[in-house]
This record gives structure tokens, C-alpha cells and sequence, in this order.
């Protein structure tokens, strides 16, 4: 089975599954640079009209498309297998890179014409040492036969120089690069926009997870605890039944097959509040008018046309009015509650949909961290919608919770 790619840092050898990678490779990935500085020499003209043709006709798409060209040019040949620089999307950033990009591209010509300068000079050298031969070298033309002693000078100064321009290739692919980097790396607010939006992707998939983790809790109860707690009741029943009234027992089967019925109703009750079935069959407005009928005070619907909804957001807004309903029959002393639905309302692409519910309580109702008022803004901030609670110390306490249903 081949293995990744090692490479070791201090050598600069990679291997595959233990061998050495072959000499061919090594030279190409030196090469590289030398190719994409090139590249950048020779097209520092096109950045430069570019730039000029921009600020004459005052926008277009040509610096996006010359600067994208360079951005991949860069990543290709001199970042060596570095992430891209993400690609350009503002005209004055796309500009303000490739007037950088001219000095720049001057820089490689000059380092890239040094070095073939270089090569023709010890190409003319050695063919007047080996071959007698008059190769013109700058201006003048060799006339006097180089010989060994000549030669062997020659060599340690050309290792020298050859080693500087390959730095100044070296320092010029970095220059590249850092502008690349600098021109089209996101700014502080753009990366802060990313993370709100990938935090607001997650809170929609914990949103999501949640409500799966609750269909799976009441299928459990339903179809497990809920039937055993049946079967243990018709067990207790029969053999209450078994037993003569006036038996020593038979009061403690009563009392127990009673506790067994409530226990399966409490059951029941709980199941449907972590995810009730009427939601998914019936829609929102059979399940908000179920929890009206079981609210510990009178409560009053108000939905003049309803419909069927995104299933998240009905579950959203049904743990809205069962949490506000459960709130105002623990702490509000309320007689009266009202919930109102309006919507959804807008265009086909921003269609909201209203939810207030009012009691006349007491109020005085504040969300703290870790109950349920807390958790409800979190909940329907992480659906995109937005809740505002004003509850002032006498009362009426109003919830009123926008969210979108697209």
C-alpha cells in the first residue's frame, strides 16, 4: 500500500514509502520559482495597462481578470502548494495589486537578465577554452584564447554571483508572493463576517440536531416506555380482578393500577411536548390550539389564515408559545393570554411570519442565562429571526418573536 509523502525538512528529500524521490523531481520543484518569476517578468506590462485602462475608463473587469491570472500564477509556480489567495472580487484592491506588481516585475527582469547574461558569458568562455571559438561577450569579442589558469579563476567568482542572482530569484518570489498575500488576504471585517456566517450555519445544524434528538426521544417513548407502562397496567388490572374485593391486596392493586394510568398520561403529556405528533401531521395551528386546551390558564389563538410552514420554523415557533405558556402559568398569575400569528407576509424571497404572545400577569419577567427565556432567543436567533420581550414590573408581559419562512 504506497504511503504518503515524507518529506525531511533539514534535506529537502521527499520519499515514497521510503525511497528517494528521483533527481528529475527534486530539479523541477527547484525550477518552479525560476518559472514563475519569469512568468512575472515578462507580464508586468499587461498589469501595468491594466491599471491604466482602469483609472482612464473609471472601472471594468480587465483588473480582475489580469490580477486573478497573477494570484494563480503565484500559487502555481511560487507558493509552493500554499493555500490560494482567495480570488479577487474588489476593482481598487485588484488595481492597487497590480501597480505593485510593476516594480516588481521590473525587479525579476533585471535578476532574470543577469542570470542569462551570466549563462551566455560561461557558455562563450568555455566554447573559446575547449573549442577555440569567439563568441561575442558584452560589447568586445573574445580574441585571445582563454586558458586553464583563466578557467579555474573564473569559476569560484561565477559560483559566487550564480548564487546571488539564485537568492535574488529567491527574494523576488517572496516579494511576489507577500504582495499577493497582502492585496487579497481578508480584512478583519471580512473575516469576522465569515465567522458570523459559519456560526450561524452550525446554530442552524444544532438547531436541526436537536430536533431530530427530539423525534428520535418521543419515538422511543412512544413505542417503549409508553407500552410497557400499558402492559404493566393491564398486568396490575388482571390481577386486581383475580382477587375478591374484601382480599388483603386488593386495595394497594387499585391504588397501583391507578398510579400506572397516571404515569402513562404523564408520559403521554411529555412525549407530545418534546415533539408532538400533531406538528408533523396536522401543522402548526392544530398544535398550538392542543396547547391552548392545556394551558393552566385560558388562552386565546388568533391566526387568521394558516398554513403549513418550514418545519423548522414550526417547531421554532411551537416551543415559543409552549415555553411562554408554561412561563406565564408558573410565575404570572395571568387570567387571560393571547396568541397572534400574522403572516406569513412579503415577497416570495423575504416572506416573515409574526408571533406575539401577551398575558396580563404581573410581569417582571427577565431572560437570565441558562433558563428558558435565554433559550428561547437563542433559538430563534440561531432560525434568523429576531425576539423582544417587554415585560415591565405591573405587567403585561409580551413576547413578539419575526422569523423568516424561506
Amino acid at each position: 500500500m504506497k504511503s504518503a509523502e515524507n518529506r525531511n525538512p533539514l534535506l529537502g528529500v521527499g520519499t515514497y514509502a521510503g525511497r528517494v524521490r528521483p533527481p528529475f523531481d527534486r530539479l523541477l520543484s527547484m525550477a518552479r520559482p525560476v518559472v514563475g518569476v519569469g512568468l512575472g517578468a515578462v507580464s508586468w506590462p499587461v498589469d501595468l495597462v491594466a491599471a491604466i485602462v482602469t483609472a482612464v475608463l473609471r472601472g471594468g473587469r480587465m483588473p480582475l481578470l489580469v490580477s486573478g491570472w497573477q494570484c494563480r500564477r503565484v500559487q502555481r509556480w511560487i507558493g509552493f502548494g500554499q493555500a490560494a489567495p482567495p480570488a479577487p472580487t474588489s476593482v481598487p484592491r485588484s488595481v492597487g495589486y497590480l501597480l505593485t506588481r510593476v516594480p516588481i516585475g521590473l525587479l525579476a527582469a533585471v535578476v532574470l537578465g543577469l542570470l542569462l547574461y551570466g549563462c551566455w558569458a560561461v557558455v562563450a568562455v568555455l566554447g573559446s577554452w575547449l573549442f577555440d571559438l569567439h563568441l561575442p561577450v558584452a560589447d568586445s569579442v573574445a580574441t585571445v584564447p582563454v586558458r586553464s589558469m583563466t578557467v579555474a579563476a573564473l569559476v569560484p567568482v561565477g559560483l559566487i554571483l550564480l548564487f546571488l542572482d539564485l537568492t535574488g530569484i529567491a527574494g523576488v518570489a517572496a516579494l511576489d508572493r507577500l504582495a499577493a498575500e497582502h492585496w487579497f488576504r481578508p480584512t478583519r471585517s471580512e473575516l469576522l463576517q465569515r465567522r458570523v456566517e459559519e456560526l450561524t450555519v452550525s446554530r442552524h445544524d444544532l438547531i436541526r440536531a436537536l430536533d431530530s434528538e427530539r423525534s428520535r426521544i418521543e419515538r422511543d417513548l412512544h413505542d417503549g416506555i409508553q407500552q410497557r407502562v400499558v402492559a404493566l397496567g393491564l398486568l396490575v388490572g388482571r390481577a386486581r380482578r383475580q382477587l375478591e374485593p374484601q382480599q388483603a391486596g386488593s386495595a394497594l392493586l387499585e391504588q397501583a393500577q391507578r398510579e400506572a394510568a397516571d404515569l402513562l398520561d404523564d408520559l403521554r403529556d411529555v412525549a407530545w411536548r418534546v415533539s408532538p405528533a400533531t406538528l408533523e401531521s396536522e401543522g402548526l395551528a392544530a398544535a398550538l390550539h392542543r396547547l391552548a386546551e392545556q394551558a393552566g390558564t385560558p388562552v386565546t389563538v388568533h391566526w387568521a389564515a394558516p398554513t403549513r410552514l418550514p418545519a423548522a420554523v414550526e417547531s421554532c415557533v411551537f416551543h415559543l408559545v409552549s415555553e411562554a405558556l408554561t412561563n406565564v402559568a408558573r410565575h404570572a398569575r395571568a387570567t387571560r393570554t393571547d396568541v397572534r400569528l400574522d403572516g406569513p407576509t412579503g415577497t416570495a424571497s423575504d416572506r416573515r411570519l409574526s408571533v406575539r404572545v401577551t398575558d396580563d400577569g404581573v410581569g417582571g419577567a427577565v431572560p437570565r442565562p441558562g433558563h428558558g427565556l435565554a433559550g428561547l432567543t437563542g433559538r430563534v436567533e440561531a432560525a434568523g429571526g429576531t425576539l423582544s420581550i417587554s415585560s415591565p414590573p405591573s405587567g403585561p408581559t409580551r413576547l413578539e418573536a419575526v422569523l423568516p419562512c424561506t
